[in-house]
């Protein structure tokens, strides 16, 4: 018997699923959003984390193109890394890309079961 879902999928849980992010990848996608471009050291002060931990979630959505890493340079020389979120469209893009390429794969799969 298949499993049907008895009410429709919250968005955090769409966003979790479809990017395998965890609950402090969600927390600091949150915080982006609402904060707009942020240092990651910024970020982790808000969620009371350490940077390292922040960073790796920072690291985990621009891989999965929900947020950009954008460089800023120094005015006495050197840079720094600042985030911010892409736009919901490219977001919603993003996730649609990653669900038909599933889907093929498990339909592609499936097929193989015949031979």
């Amino acid at each position: 018997q298949v499993k049907q879902l008895k009410s429709p999928m919250k968005c955090d849980d769409a966003i979790k699923c479809v990017f395998n992010l965890n609950k402090l990848d969600i927390r600091v996608f949150k915080k982006l959003k609402q904060f707009g471009p942020i240092r990651a050291s910024e970020l982790a002060k808000y969620l009371n984390r350490e940077r390292s931990t922040v960073y790796r979630s920072l690291q985990k959505l621009s891989k999965c193109g929900i947020c950009k890493k954008i460089t800023k340079t120094l005015d006495h020389g050197g840079y720094y890394h600042v985030y911010q979120c892409d736009s919901i469209d490219h977001i919603r893009k993003q996730a649609q890309e990653y669900l038909d390429a599933w889907y093929e794969n498990v339909k592609e799969t499936l097929d193989s079961l015949k031979e």
